[in-house]
This record gives C-alpha cells, sequence and structure tokens, in this order.
C-alpha cells in the first residue's frame, strides 16, 4: 500500500512539474539580431562574462528568460548565452528579409528558368506543329485539286463511254440497214441481170428474126429477077 501511495505521488509530481513548465514553453519568444555586423553571445549576463560565439545580423534565437537589459536566449544550434536587448528585434531584420526574399526569388527564378525552358520547348513544338499543319493543309488543298480533276476525268470518261456506247448502237444500226440495202442491191443486180439478159436474147432473136427474113426476101427478088 505505501509502495502505491509513493508511486502515485511521484506521478503526481512528475505532472505538476510538466504542467509548471508548459507556460514557459507556451510563452517563449523569438527574437532576432537586429541589423548589426554581429553580437556576441556571453555566458552571463554582463560583458564581464566571457564571449561564446559571435552572432551575424539576422540570426533567429528563442527568449529564455530577461534581466537588467539582458536576454538569456538559445540559438538554433542549441547554445545557450546571455545577449545585450537592445541589439535584437522581434521583427524579422530586413537584412534577413532580403536573404529570405533573394532565395525565394532564386528558388522562383529557377523554376521560372526550367518553364521557360519547357516553354521554349512547347514553343517549338507548337511550332512544328504549325508547319506540320501547314504542309499537311496543303497536302489536302492537292489531294481535292487531284480529286475534283479525277471527278472531271471520270465525268468525261463516262461521257466518252456513253458516246462510245451510242456510236456502237448506231452503228450496228446502220451495218443492219447496210446489210438490208445489200441483200436489196443484190436482188436488184440479180434482176437486172435477168432484165439484160431477157433483153440481149431478145435483141439476139429480134437479129436473127430480121436476117432470117431478109434472107428470104433476098431469095424472093432473085427468083423474081431470074425469072423476068
Amino acid at each position: 500500500m505505501k509502495t502505491n501511495r509513493i508511486m502515485r505521488f511521484v506521478a503526481g509530481l512528475f505532472v505538476v512539474s510538466v504542467l509548471a513548465c508548459l507556460p514557459g514553453i507556451a510563452g517563449a519568444v523569438t527574437v532576432y539580431v537586429s541589423d548589426v555586423r554581429e553580437i556576441s553571445k556571453r555566458g552571463g549576463p554582463s560583458t564581464e562574462h566571457r564571449i561564446l560565439q559571435m552572432l551575424s545580423a539576422g540570426a533567429k534565437m528563442e527568449v529564455l528568460s530577461e534581466q537588467a537589459g539582458w536576454l538569456q536566449v538559445r540559438g538554433p544550434n542549441g547554445v545557450e548565452g546571455w545577449v545585450l536587448k537592445r541589439f535584437t528585434s522581434e521583427v524579422i531584420p530586413v537584412s534577413l528579409k532580403y536573404q529570405e526574399l533573394r532565395e525565394e526569388y532564386d528558388e522562383l527564378y529557377a523554376a521560372s528558368s526550367g518553364a521557360l525552358g519547357r516553354i521554349a520547348e512547347l514553343e517549338e513544338v507548337n511550332q512544328n506543329l504549325l508547319e506540320t499543319l501547314s504542309e499537311t493543309s496543303n497536302k489536302l488543298l492537292d489531294l481535292d485539286r487531284e480529286h475534283a480533276a479525277l471527278q472531271l476525268d471520270a465525268g468525261n470518261v463516262l461521257d466518252l463511254r456513253q458516246r462510245y456506247d451510242q456510236t456502237v448502237t448506231d452503228l450496228a444500226e446502220v451495218q443492219a440497214e447496210v446489210e438490208i440495202l445489200r441483200r436489196e442491191n443484190s436482188k436488184l443486180n440479180s434482176r437486172d441481170r435477168f432484165y439484160w439478159f431477157l433483153t440481149g436474147g431478145a435483141v439476139f432473136l429480134v437479129a436473127w428474126l430480121a436476117g432470117v427474113i431478109t434472107g428470104r426476101l433476098q431469095g424472093k427478088r432473085r427468083n423474081t429477077l431470074q425469072y423476068t
């Protein structure tokens, strides 16, 4: 039982100690070395104490306590010491602001340089795309012209084809008419030859009859003359 009480007492004491430290932690103030060349951090709150380190302008410190115009501070490296309050400021010094802005500017410039380089690359790619688009447009126009020419040629070919088909049809009709005329002409030639044959025969017959009649007449004349 006693052991448990002792343990609870120690735990309560630890909690009280932690709570006692919280206000100090919550009330911690950050200060900066003012815009001077540098100040000294000493081992105690007077110039008689030895110098622990030199702090440059803009150095950041955490205030632990204050005594007679001196501040007990802790630096980023964890070293504690005392500095004159009049050389510090709770406002960020111009030099530190300038340095931070300069670093931010350098970062932005580096980022913007990369962005500018990327923009330049994109502009080059865009220019190449525009040139490719222009070439493609020209090729498309040429293809349109060729297509129009082909359509015109196709129309001409179709017209020529239709004319050819019509000519073939007309030629077939003419050939049919020629064949009919040839047959009729052949018939006419046959008739003409027959007629000429008949005419020649008739002429021959007439001539023969004329000869016979003439011969008989001459024979009768001769006989008549003899009897006279």
